[in-house]
């Protein structure tokens, strides 16, 4: 058994700072031990927040060994998994991801960054984390990265003994496309999830109250989600954030819409537009705890690794389980 736990950092301009916080003080290893989590995953989101210097190979390298050097140095006494990012700040891609780089070579910006944390000496790393979470990316719809990319990716960090996870959201999808029911080859995790250790999906339950057909995400229909993550092998991510301590950030029941629609489509409102009171507070820690509710409906005993976004303050972790204390 094992809890996963977000560490959210992000680039200043002129080095790394910790983004994670217990109330008004800044969060230690401590705090994240007292809470039982006994990993760390260090990111930035997908690469929008961190150190970008340039394409290619040596590039990736001094940017990774860079991201690894804050890390060894503030985060220690506990495994820790190191984030490869997707993009660059700018939203694009920081290299292709199509061509393995076993291929591309000294052009790798990926391989650049992996050698780069590898150069840091670390005994707490135990891998990296693939920070780009769509599930679309190596279907027809998605096809920007290539399933021999994340092979040799997985194959490359393997053999240095180390491993590979991922944490992929389905967002507000119906459970129609993501067993490919509606379109074929659409969802690609269950494919992909034999090049990664371990596999956390994020159901999006706590995030909206509509499915992308307009119907209602109810407690039913993230159920059937847990089951289809069992079915598969997968784990889940339990999802909760600071809107539970007061911020505006993007739980369901602090957006004056759940979304609206485009073309025949429900297009989903993403973040909060307003301000969580006591009663919004209240109803997102009881949207949180629904993740455990779901998990006790399929079996009790399974996901008992798993990892954990909760924003960036550890205090929504304690009022999440002051309401359902095994979350």
């Amino acid at each position: 058994m094992a809890k996963f736990a977000l560490w959210w950092v992000r680039w200043n301009g002129s080095d790394y700072e910790s983004r994670m916080t217990v109330g008004d003080r800044k969060a230690t290893v401590d705090d994240f031990r007292e809470r039982d989590f006994d990993r760390i995953v260090v990111l930035d989101g997908e690469g929008g927040g961190s150190h970008y210097t340039g394409p290619h190979y040596d590039s990736g390298r001094n940017d990774g060994k860079e991201f690894a050097r804050w890390v060894a140095k503030h985060i220690r006494g506990i495994p820790v998994y190191i984030t490869i990012p997707f993009k660059r700040p700018d939203g694009s891609q920081r290299d292709q991801a199509l061509i393995p780089f076993k291929y591309s070579g000294v052009n790798s910006y990926y391989q650049g960054w992996i050698d780069g944390v590898l150069s840091i000496n670390n005994d707490n790393l135990k891998g990296f984390y693939w920070s780009y979470e769509s599930c679309l990316q190596t279907s027809n719809y998605g096809k920007n990265v290539s399933k021999e990319f994340i092979q040799y990716m997985y194959d490359y960090i393997y053999n240095q003994g180390l491993e590979l996870i991922w944490i992929p959201t389905i967002g507000n999808r119906t459970m129609g496309q993501i067993q490919n029911r509606v379109i074929k080859d659409l969802v690609a995790i269950p494919t992909l999830a034999k090049y990664f250790d371990h596999v956390f999906v994020q159901p999006h339950y706590y995030q909206t109250t509509k499915l992308d057909d307009g119907s209602d995400y109810t407690l039913h229909e993230l159920t059937l989600r847990v089951k289809w993550m069992l079915n598969h092998g997968l784990s889940i991510e339990m999802e909760a954030d600071n809107s539970i301590v007061g911020e505006p950030s993007n739980c369901a029941y602090c957006k004056s819409t759940q979304g609206t629609w485009k073309n025949g489509n429900f297009i989903e409102k993403v973040g909060c537009d307003k301000t969580p009171n006591q009663e919004t507070e209240q109803k997102c820690i009881n949207r949180a705890c629904d993740y455990y509710r779901a998990i006790l409906e399929v079996n009790p005993s399974v996901f008992s690794t798993r990892a954990y976004y909760f924003g960036t303050d550890l205090k929504v972790i304690d009022k999440v389980r002051a309401k359902c204390p095994e979350w």
